[in-house]
């Protein structure tokens, strides 16, 4: 199945890459993710992921930053192969097995020089840093180095009504109690939008798209840590105590992708809302 091609112009250096690196990549992952059973992070992840580090590239230039094919070209194998790892590992230093996945790969069918390969494997093994150790002060350069920009674009995939979801399958997968989710997923969701408007807040139109994701993820986790609160418990069977029911029901017992959700199984209007959204922003990917 063709991926569908998101960036238009036949002189767009970010088509030349796409054409010759976007199919086998895709393919690639998906293999790796075939016998792993993880929607939130598999290949249709790493896609998503690549979307958003194309959005943030053109807007980078937009202000006068310049990439070449080589540095586009790091990107998306970086993009494609940060979360391979989950393949192996659940915990969050699967950027080592990223790492190694990755690895194998550049050795049989990348083509660059080597301290750009090694930029790339360092990257990938690195991206998951949720301690955000690097922070710029206001007024100096935007940064354009590959790393930043891989953890910057891996985190908005945690927002919208997608990252709902990714932070319920995940955090589940990794033994986080119900009780404690919603509160550990906005603690996280701060930290991601603030890392990222302390790299790039001089992307005022891209910062105020990213900022209107993030407040719908932080929204629905406030509304479902009250309704859980009231409710004595994930035992209700209307809200988004339903959705998240229904949610972990289909994709881990059922194991139906996300993406064949059928368009309302949500039974009363929050429950609607968010599986309409969903479909929405699942439109934004199709292949």
């Amino acid at each position: 199945m063709k991926i569908q091609k998101f960036t238009e112009g036949p002189d767009s250096l970010i088509q030349q890459v796409e054409q010759q690196w976007l199919q086998p990549l895709y393919d690639y992952v998906a293999t790796e993710f075939s016998k792993t059973w993880l929607p939130s992070h598999d290949h249709t992840h790493h896609l998503r992921v690549w979307t958003f580090a194309k959005d943030l590239a053109e807007a980078l230039q937009r202000e006068g930053c310049q990439f070449s094919k080589t540095q586009l070209e790091q990107l998306i194998i970086a993009v494609f192969f940060h979360d391979t790892g989950l393949t192996r590992t659940l915990d969050a230093s699967h950027g080592k097995e990223s790492r190694e996945i990755c690895k194998k790969f550049l050795e049989k069918h990348a083509s660059m020089p080597a301290e750009g390969l090694q930029e790339i494997l360092d990257a990938v093994e690195k991206h998951d840093d949720k301690s955000y150790p690097q922070r710029i002060p206001h007024g100096k350069k935007l940064p354009v180095d590959l790393l930043t920009m891989l953890a910057v674009c891996d985190d908005l995939d945690a927002f919208g009504a997608i990252g709902v979801f990714r932070y319920l399958e995940i955090y589940v997968r990794r033994g986080i109690a119900m009780e404690s989710l919603a509160g550990k997923a906005i603690e996280n969701l701060e930290k991601r939008f603030i890392n990222l408007s302390s790299h790039y807040g001089k992307l005022e139109g891209f910062i105020q798209e990213q900022e209107k994701r993030c407040r719908y993820t932080l929204d629905f986790f406030r509304a479902l840590d009250k309704q859980i609160r009231q409710d004595h418990g994930l035992w209700a069977e209307k809200g988004l105590v339903a959705v998240v029911n229904i949610l972990l029901e289909k994709v881990l017992h059922k194991k139906i992708h996300f993406a064949r959700f059928p368009e309302n199984p949500g039974s009363d209007a929050p429950g609607k809302k968010y599986f309409q959204d969903l479909q929405i922003e699942l439109s934004l990917y199709s292949f």
